[in-house]
C-alpha cells in the first residue's frame, strides 16, 4: 500500500469515515506540517502528499529530500498553491479536484452577476437605510438576450453557461485549450457580461489589464471567481473610477485578505466577496469525497 499523508490538518479535520476510506486502499497519516522542515521531519517516507487550503509546507527544499514522493495532490481547484515546475522536472505527477467545488463555485459566479446586474446588494443597504421607496437609481442593466464572454471555458465556465442559458443568452468564450475558442479581445468587446475562470499561471498573471478593460462595452460587468492575479487590481479600479466599464463583482483578491485600503472594497461599483465561492451545505460532503476517490486513483496508478 502507498503511503498517502496529509500535510495541513490531522484526522480531527476530516468529516466522519475519510480516514478509515482512505487506509482500506492506503498507507494513511495526517498531520499538519507549517514549514517545509516539519514536513521533512514529519513525513519523509511520504510517497503521495495531499493537501487543501494554502500551501505551507510543500516547498522543492523540502521535496527534493524526499526520494518516494510520486504524487501531490491539491484538493479543489487551481494548481498554483503547488510547485508544478519542480514536480515536472522530478517526473512527480501534479493533481486537483476541480469537480468537488465546480458547481459551488458557478452558482456563486452567477449569483453575483444577477446580484450586480440587478443592483441587489445596492437596493438592499439602501431599503435598510431609509431610502425612499420605489425611488430607482442604477438599474442600467438587464440580463436576457445578452452576451456572456467566459474566460477559460472548462468546468466552472461550462456549468455556469448552462445555468445561464435560461436566460437566452449568447455565450462565446476565449480559452486556447477549447473548441470554439475566440481570441480574448473578441471576446472582451462583443460581452456585455465577462466571468473569469480560467487557472493562475505565468501566463494568465495580470491577463485582464488596462489595455483589455479598454475593450469591453461601457456598461459591461466583469465577474471573478478564478484567482485574484489574473485581473490587474489597480487597473480594474482605474477602470471603474473612469466608467471604462460598467461595473465588476469579485470573489478572490490578489492579497488575502485584502489591506482595508484596496480601492476595490470600497469601491461603489464593485460587489466583493470574501473568497468563499467553493463553500455551501454540501461542501464537505463534495470536498471529501472527491479527495478520496482521486487518491484511491492515483495510488491505483502508482501500484501499476
Amino acid at each position: 500500500m502507498k503511503k498517502v499523508v496529509l500535510v495541513t490538518s490531522g484526522e480531527e479535520r476530516l468529516p466522519a469515515g475519510t480516514a478509515e476510506a482512505i487506509r482500506k486502499f492506503a498507507d494513511f497519516r495526517a498531520a499538519r506540517c507549517e514549514t517545509p522542515a516539519d514536513l521533512l521531519a514529519t513525513f519523509p517516507d511520504a510517497e503521495v502528499c495531499w493537501m487543501f487550503g494554502p500551501n505551507t509546507c510543500l516547498k522543492p527544499e523540502a521535496l527534493e529530500k524526499m526520494p518516494g514522493v510520486k504524487a501531490l495532490l491539491r484538493s479543489g481547484s487551481g494548481l498554483d498553491a503547488l510547485p508544478c515546475d519542480w514536480a515536472k522536472a522530478h517526473g512527480v505527477g501534479v493533481y486537483n479536484t476541480p469537480e468537488s467545488i465546480a458547481e459551488c463555485v458557478a452558482e456563486h459566479a452567477v449569483a453575483l452577476l444577477l446580484s450586480y446586474a440587478r443592483q441587489i446588494p445596492q437596493y438592499n443597504a439602501r431599503a435598510k437605510a431609509g431610502y425612499e421607496w420605489g425611488k430607482v437609481e442604477g438599474m442600467d442593466w438587464h440580463v436576457s438576450r445578452r452576451t456572456l464572454g467566459l474566460v477559460g471555458y472548462g468546468n466552472i465556465a461550462r456549468r455556469v453557461e448552462k445555468m445561464m442559458s435560461g436566460f437566452d443568452v449568447e455565450v462565446i468564450h476565449h480559452d486556447p485549450f477549447a473548441p470554439g475558442s475566440l481570441p480574448l479581445e473578441e471576446v472582451l468587446r462583443r460581452s456585455d457580461f465577462v466571468s473569469v475562470h480560467c487557472p493562475l499561471t505565468p501566463e494568465t498573471k495580470g491577463l485582464v489589464n488596462a489595455e483589455r478593460l479598454a475593450l469591453m462595452k461601457k456598461n459591461a460587468l466583469l465577474v471573478n471567481t478564478s484567482r485574484g492575479p489574473v485581473v490587474d487590481e489597480e487597473a480594474l479600479a482605474d477602470a471603474l473610477d473612469a466608467g471604462t466599464i460598467g461595473g465588476a463583482a469579485i470573489d478572490v483578491m490578489c492579497d488575502e485578505p485584502p489591506s482595508p485600503d484596496n480601492r476595490l472594497l470600497r469601491h461603489p461599483k464593485c460587489v466583493v466577496t470574501p473568497h468563499v465561492a467553493a463553500f455551501s451545505c454540501d461542501f464537505e460532503k463534495n470536498f471529501f469525497a472527491a479527495s478520496v476517490a482521486k487518491l484511491e486513483k492515483i495510488c491505483a496508478q502508482l501500484e501499476g
